[in-house]
């Protein structure tokens, strides 16, 4: 079982079973700090997880403390802004982790919707492309909650894939039916 925890307003995780006793026992992470795991409804002190209880009550004198609300309804939305446990920083701030597959799938997205209007087969390959990457996006997004910010990206690639497709399509059978006209009427006039 995979768990996070919020430590200073900083997500950090996932940890195993094991290691998050040891940091309960260990007093690394407090009673009152809060925790959460893939089947819980919301995040919630320590203390009041009937599997981390005896460890986090011996780890601690703090009183228990109740969560508070927060407009995010989503088990994934932590306390505070989600920042990893290993963070690379850019000029000293926090980034947090990507999706690469989403942003690849946002990039072929927009190229497909580019190139259906002016080169039909490109634009339906990176159309098809961005479908692929998209979807793929979203199921390890599903798997890994540290990327529910790349969701929105994902989506969109999708939908812009199959716009691009269709519009490649749209923008091809255009095309061979000028060049059918074109034709009928050159051998007309002849």
């Amino acid at each position: 079982m995979q768990w996070y925890y919020s430590k200073n307003g900083t997500q950090l995780g996932p940890i195993s079973t094991e290691d998050i006793q040891a940091k309960l026992a260990s007093g690394e992470i407090a009673s009152s700090d809060l925790v959460w795991k893939d089947g819980m409804a919301d995040w919630l002190p320590a203390s009041q997880i009937a599997e981390l209880r005896s460890l986090a009550q011996a780890s601690s004198p703090v009183a228990p403390v109740s969560p508070t609300p927060t407009a995010e309804t989503s088990p994934y939305a932590t306390p505070a802004a989600p920042v990893p446990a290993n963070p690379v920083s850019y000029a000293g701030l926090p980034v947090p982790p990507t999706c690469g597959k989403a942003t690849t799938a946002m990039v072929l997205g927009i190229c497909g919707l580019v190139f259906s209007f002016c080169c039909g087969l490109i634009g339906l390959v990176c159309g098809i492309l961005a479908i692929v990457f998209g979807n793929q996006a979203k199921q390890q997004i599903a798997q890994n909650p540290i990327w529910a910010a790349d969701l929105g990206k994902a989506k969109s690639a999708v939908i812009m894939g199959w716009i691009a497709v269709a519009l490649s399509v749209i923008v091809t059978a255009l095309g061979i039916i000028f060049q059918v006209s074109a034709a009928s009427l050159q051998h007309l006039n002849q």
